[in-house]
């Protein structure tokens, strides 16, 4: 892990290196050169924001990057400020949870697209398209009818809770009628208008103190709702028709899977990227229609980064001629030192963030950039945290442009591909 700040000291030891400093130094220039604040005064707080000169967009755009954000206008409904800082900021729009099926048809034949129409119409209405998030998740984010009968977890060994409902009914005779069913629902509704489609979402294990090796296979899967009705004992292909049939039905959207927890220098998520890489080489191999590879990245700051290890996956995903969206993207600062200032803690986190877009832009075909909300507040970290008033995202509270933001500006200015 290389760990710099970005101008003064960090409060504990660390190795900074000439490399480190040089581009310490380069992000302490942009933050100059663009004015940014590290969060509201009570002034700013009042006033309009100051934007600065380049956008986020712009700087993605000039590398040939789609830039945009996540929006769910049932936790934000009226925003003129947000709408303002997505128009100037977004080429895609995802609805944070309005394109979950728990959410759009929350009981069967029953469905409720409030929340994914508002994310929908406002990609529409800034110029930008909608991204789907997502049509298939392996473990949430599903209604209890369209999980597995709660009396099957002794007969599958399966002791994750989240996959079993009371109340439900899925199985391998009803599993596909349904997906397809509700696949024709969203394009007789949206038709052919998404950028990406996030076909099936966290598919492969999440290792914990708490889970147990029966609910994982040998390729890496949870052993989740899906993987359970579509046959994933039989082989890692039980993914495969999901991904045919989005593509009859979308031919223009870019399909992705879509996972996290893979940047981390520890045994558990490197073990999960090779899992990931091993599907994607034989899933390009055996004609899947995957248009890219999703990556979340939810970064953690204070833990580890284990950026060649990324990069040798990065250039593994490349030569499989598959691009890379990232598709969540936001720094999560719960694992660093409660005693640090605001300052420090967002100037660690820039260094971070921009490291990462770096490693990510030069060694794969990055094609899209997009934020788990642009503004802090709105991220699901400052809504479980509140205590913690946490920076994840690249804007403030007030709409203000947080070292993060620079430093990706940076990252992406001296974008370097590398073979």
């Amino acid at each position: 892990m290389v760990i710099a700040n970005i101008e003064g000291p960090m409060p504990m030891p660390f190795s900074l290196t000439r490399r480190d400093a040089l581009r310490a130094a380069a992000a302490a220039a942009v933050l100059a050169s663009c004015n940014a604040a590290s969060g509201p005064t009570a002034a700013s707080a009042a006033s309009p924001a100051k934007l600065p000169e380049v956008t986020l967009r712009d700087a993605c755009r000039a590398v040939g990057i789609r830039h945009g954000a996540a929006r769910d206008h049932y936790i934000e409904p009226e925003d003129p400020m947000l709408d303002q800082l997505m128009a100037r900021e977004c080429d895609v729009v995802t609805p944070e949870n309005g394109g979950k099926w728990a959410v759009f048809q929350p009981r069967e034949g029953h469905f409720d697209w409030r929340r994914f129409d508002a994310g929908v119409e406002l990609a529409r209405r800034i110029g930008a398209q909608p991204n789907w998030h997502c049509a298939l998740w392996q473990h949430m984010g599903m209604p209890d009818y369209m999980k597995l009968p709660a009396g099957r977890m002794a007969e599958l060994r399966i002791a994750e809770k989240s996959y079993f409902s009371p109340h439900g009914t899925l199985s391998p005779e009803n599993y596909w009628k349904r997906y397809t069913d509700m696949v024709a629902a969203v394009k007789r509704r949206y038709g052919d208008s998404f950028y990406r489609i996030d076909v099936m979402n966290e598919a492969f294990f999440w290792e914990t103190p708490q889970s147990h090796p029966h609910e994982q296979d040998a390729h890496g899967f949870r052993k989740g709702m899906w993987w359970v009705v579509a046959g994933g004992a039989k082989g890692p292909e039980w993914l495969d028709p999901f991904f045919h049939h989005m593509r009859r039905e979308f031919p223009s959207a870019k399909l992705v899977i879509n996972d996290f927890g893979i940047e981390i220098d520890e045994g558990w998520q490197q073990r999960k990227r090779a899992y990931m890489l091993k599907w994607l080489t034989d899933a390009v191999a055996r004609g899947v229609p995957i248009d890219g590879v999703g990556l979340q990245s939810h970064l953690m700051a204070g833990k580890p980064y284990d950026s060649q290890g990324m990069r040798r996956f990065l250039r593994a995903v490349d030569r499989l001629g598959l691009p890379v969206h990232i598709t969540e993207f936001d720094v999560d600062e719960r694992h660093l030192p409660r005693s640090w200032s605001r300052m420090e803690k967002d100037r660690f986190m820039a260094n971070l963030a921009g490291q990462y877009i770096a490693d990510v832009a030069g060694h794969s075909r990055l094609v899209e950039l997009c934020w788990w909300h642009l503004r802090s507040d709105l991220n699901y970290i400052a809504r479980s945290r509140p205590d913690l008033r946490p920076h994840p995202s690249p804007y403030d509270a007030a709409s203000q442009p947080l070292p993060m933001y620079e430093a990706t500006v940076q990252a992406l200015r001296n974008r370097t591909r590398s073979g």
